[in-house]
């Protein structure tokens, strides 16, 4: 049975990047297996669970802490669109950090449900 109270998005910060690399050396020095799966209803390409609660104005499209146990020490981050679908990201790719203009406006684009309307919507700005 779900919780009453909805699960906390945490928004991905440099600190949240800082103490994910922390956890990933000290398991690599410990060499300890885990036996976590991927969480199927956490999949890419899903709607977020509603024990989530509402998404708030600052979490749409926003790199956010990945809330499945599995991929907390995997360098990744989740965004989540308006429609509720999750997209995951790694972390450390190639030079660009997540907070990079660049790379956020990228996901931006991707993470939208329309991209085409995107396209649009730019037009109409004065």
């Amino acid at each position: 049975m779900a919780s009453p109270e909805p699960m906390s998005l945490v928004p991905f910060t440099k600190e949240s990047l800082e103490l994910m690399e922390q956890r990933i050396a000290k398991k690599h020095n410990e060499e300890q297996q885990e036996d976590l799966k991927p969480n199927n209803d956490l999949e890419v390409g899903k709607k977020l669970p509603f024990i989530y609660g509402n998404l708030l104005q600052g979490t749409v499209s926003e790199p956010l802490e990945d809330v499945d146990p599995y991929y907390q020490n995997k360098n990744t981050f989740i965004v989540i669109n308006k429609k509720r679908t999750i997209f995951r990201f790694n972390a450390i790719w190639c030079t660009l950090s997540p907070f990079n203009s660049i790379r956020k406006t990228t996901i931006k684009i991707l993470v939208h449900p329309y991209p085409f309307l995107l396209a649009l919507d730019c037009t109409n700005i004065k």
